[in-house]
């Protein structure tokens, strides 16, 4: 089993990977607030500029990806809608400071489970172990 932790790493970061994809993806598409939140996202956040930068194309090309996007993000973020709309250019600070609901506590974590799974990944596949041939094969 330990010699698969790194696959299953490395499995785990791809699904959350493009899950953060299509929700990050889906946030131009917002209403109201989704351009106040891209600006914000790539003023102030790196990592949610790069799920957007590679989430729209996805989202676009697979419109049920964009609409489930899209319905999770609205769940999330709805009931900070207002104060985003009132100081636009902090909306990631009150998207990532704040905590609406269960969807929004989801988003968050899974925004930064991403990271940590790649560098799970990255560890896991150094500490693997290593085959040892103690005999040469003929």
């Amino acid at each position: 089993m330990r010699r698969h932790l790194h696959t299953i790493a490395l499995i785990l970061f791809v699904l959350v990977f493009l899950f953060d994809l299509v929700l990050w993806g889906a946030v131009p598409g917002l209403p109201d607030v989704g351009t106040s939140i891209e600006r914000s996202a790539h003023a102030e956040a790196v990592l949610a500029s790069l799920y957007l930068a590679l989430g729209v194309p996805l989202d676009a090309a697979v419109g049920a990806l964009h609409s489930l996007g899209t319905g999770i993000m609205t769940a999330g973020l709805s009931p900070g809608f207002e104060r985003i709309l009132a100081e636009p250019h902090v909306a990631m600070d009150l998207i990532f400071s704040s905590s609406f609901n269960a969807t929004h506590g989801l988003i968050k974590w899974l925004y930064w489970a991403a990271p940590v799974l790649l560098v799970l990944y990255v560890l896991l596949w150094i500490m693997r172990p290593k085959q040892v041939a103690f005999i040469k094969k003929r």
